[in-house]
């Protein structure tokens, strides 16, 4: 539109429709991870060498690798790193930033080092992931003391109340008893850095004062996460005030300028910050007032005071925060998924998911629970559906509908489908002792391609099949019925 509007001298608009709109605009970039890794007999880790390839389009715009560098060791210590990164240019568009850019993939990354090096030593990959999870004190691998790591609390409380060993039983009794059917288990944490530094919002509070409602308006965009509720429920209850006072307007940029992009999973708890500190702004600002006033004057009476004696009664906060670490702090969570493989087809079916999350206290536990579920079924899709095919000597897209592409649907869900929020886990560090939610669970939805690993592992282990093989994302039908090795040999009367 910018060179259509500067060769014609005139606004310009551009309609497309789905399947040009897909092929022009980019998309999450690809990564190839190559590694060497050095353990012990026991399946700890030494020492990692990575190098990764990461496909940024025709320019470096929507470069993530960063991002992934930050969060290559996701719940696990090592002692030693060398990860290189290579964003490589090519002919398609530029990628672009998504839900969990940069850190989906390098979680994966180093879940897939944990499943080769279990795998190698003949080891359960659940019991390699127990004996690298960081312990609190130890140093990440960019140099931040983790002076709070509960992820070895969290897995122990997941594995319990999920039946785990139970379950991994009667999954290998399942496997033993059906040859075209498998079932497959798997267990993945996620330590998810949060950090705040470059990212300022505002928040601006209007007081009315012929009725005393409340109009908030801050520098973030609602886009489903729960920001604008979290926003009202901050000013009600710093305010003293009920929610039915309170109305709130559309982000702009004549009212919040300078806020950064809503995202990195931080848009509301910053938002609720500058909300809490306009609030309290405002407080002081009437205190005067409501000294004049009885202690049991209603809101509407201090409002009509303080407007009688010329108080503003607006209140702006602009906040930006910087932290010596990379991360202000961690998110962590642990997810169990089981599945069911139909060996001869590649379908599957995801018979249950349990999550718990670490999310300090929530400030609304529905919200965060649904963001927490949301994520989770976004990154299926990722994982297991949603392929890109591209002309290879053009670079053009060619599932540019869902004839072709695949989001997740109705029938992906898992079917039984448990969410659960760590109780008594205030976060210090965090806003109103919250912790974030917006991106961490995706990283574990990871475990439904694992899970679908695990019982194309078993398939291969009845055909003598059975040496290790990396299944990439997304493992969509044909990847997996393909993985399994079937063919004309295997079927007898």
């Amino acid at each position: 539109t910018s060179l259509a509007a500067y060769k014609l001298n005139r606004p310009v608009r551009v309609v497309a429709n789905l399947d040009t709109n897909t092929q022009v605009v980019g998309v999450r970039p690809a990564f190839l991870a190559r590694y060497q890794v050095g353990c012990d007999d026991s399946g700890k880790l030494n020492a990692i060498v990575m190098t990764v390839y990461c496909d940024v389009g025709i320019t470096n715009d929507g470069y993530t690798g960063n991002i992934f560098l930050s969060r290559i060791d996701n719940a696990y210590y090592s002692p030693h790193w060398k990860v290189t990164i290579h964003p490589c240019k090519t002919h398609t568009p530029t990628s672009t930033f998504c839900r969990s850019p940069g850190s989906a993939p390098a979680i994966f990354a180093m879940e897939s080092i944990m499943e080769h090096v279990a795998k190698s030593l003949g080891k359960s990959a659940e019991d390699v992931r127990i004996i690298n999870l960081y312990q609190e004190g130890q140093v990440t691998p960019y140099k931040q003391p983790l002076t709070y790591c509960n992820i070895s609390s969290l897995w122990s409380q997941l594995v319990k109340s999920c039946d785990y060993h139970v379950r991994r039983e009667a999954v290998e009794a399942f496997n033993k008893a059906n040859r075209w059917k498998k079932k497959g288990l798997s267990v993945v944490p996620v330590k998810f850095g949060i950090g705040w530094d470059g990212a300022p919002f505002s928040c601006v509070v209007s007081v009315f004062a012929g009725d005393g409602s409340v109009m908030v308006t801050t520098g973030g965009i609602e886009m489903g996460q729960g920001l604008v509720t979290k926003v009202v429920q901050v000013t009600a209850s710093t305010l003293l005030i009920d929610v039915d006072l309170i109305k709130t307007r559309p982000s702009d940029v004549l009212t919040a300028p300078n806020n950064s992009t809503t995202g990195g999973s931080v848009g509301s708890e910053l938002c609720c910050a500058a909300a809490l500190s306009a609030c309290q702004q405002l407080l002081v600002q009437m205190e005067p007032g409501r000294q004049q006033l009885p202690g049991d004057s209603t809101w509407q009476q201090v409002v009509v005071k303080c407007f009688d004696m010329g108080i503003d009664l607006q209140a702006k906060a602009w906040l930006t925060r910087t932290s010596p670490n990379v991360f202000n702090y961690n998110s962590y969570g642990v997810t169990c998924t089981e599945v069911i493989l139909d060996v001869l087809t590649g379908e599957h079916q995801i018979l249950r998911t349990d999550m718990l999350y670490d999310c300090g206290e929530s400030m609304n536990p529905e919200i965060d629970v649904g963001q927490a579920e949301g994520a989770f079924v976004f990154g299926l899709g990722y994982w297991l559906s949603e392929h890109f095919i591209r002309d290879a000597s053009t670079g053009q897209l060619l599932t540019k509908n869902t004839w072709e592409y695949k989001p997740p649907s109705a029938h992906d869900i898992p079917m039984d489908f448990r969410v659960s929020l760590l109780k008594n886990a205030p976060n210090p560090l965090g806003i109103l002792r919250s912790k974030a939610v917006g991106e961490p669970p995706l990283c574990m939805s990871c475990s439904a391609l694992f899970a679908i690993k695990r019982a194309i592992e078993n398939a291969r282990s009845e055909i003598s099949q059975d040496t290790p093989f990396s299944l990439h994302a997304p493992a969509t039908v044909d990847v997996a019925q393909t993985d399994c090795l079937v063919n004309e040999d295997n079927f007898t009367l």
